[in-house]
């Protein structure tokens, strides 16, 4: 490449980046840290106001495991946590989405919605707060009751590790 290639290439890379930080882009997330600079959290089992009995607890199993690999923080509980990331699943919901000519359905959509909310534990103070954070997951219905079982646990697993990368995401990157 000739030396003025170079300086083109250098010179359009330049243009490039001012016009991003003139647009007002700006790169979020950066370091994987909780708002406040919070290090040591605590997180209690999501709180469940739905029928379905154990997703409060996968959630905040599959929560824990996603944001101790996305974040620069502990989780601990007790005197050694500086807050509290508490989350409420509000919503669990599985309908058919698609039918056969004969109205019987071919596939379901389940849809979790939840809150979550980062609080410091000395003063209460609240750092982040989201309502309503919702995903969903579309699965296959069959005839065998077991299968169809089978595959809305593996659409919940799906679903709850969205959830998780969701929640996470908008903590990290304050959104």
């Amino acid at each position: 490449m000739s030396a003025r290639a170079v300086r083109l290439a250098a010179l359009g890379s330049l243009v490039a980046a001012a016009l991003l930080v003139a647009c007002g882009y700006r790169i979020v997330g950066v370091g994987g840290q909780l708002p406040g600079g919070v290090t040591r959290v605590e997180v209690p089992v999501f709180e469940n106001r739905t029928s379905r009995t154990d997703v409060g607890r996968v959630l905040t199993e599959k929560f824990i495991n996603q944001l101790l690999g996305s974040a620069k923080v502990q989780v601990t509980t007790g005197e050694g946590a500086e807050a509290l990331i508490q989350g409420t699943v509000t919503s669990y919901k599985r309908e058919p989405i698609t039918f056969d000519s004969k109205q019987k359905p071919l596939e379901n959509r389940l849809t979790i919605v939840m809150d979550v909310k980062l609080v410091l534990k000395a003063d209460k103070h609240q750092l982040f707060g989201e309502k309503g954070v919702t995903v969903r997951q579309d699965y296959p219905v069959k005839t065998d009751l077991q299968e169809n079982d089978r595959l809305e646990e593996q659409a919940l697993h799906s679903a709850t590790e969205q959830m998780s990368q969701k929640l996470i995401s908008l903590m990290l990157e304050s959104f």
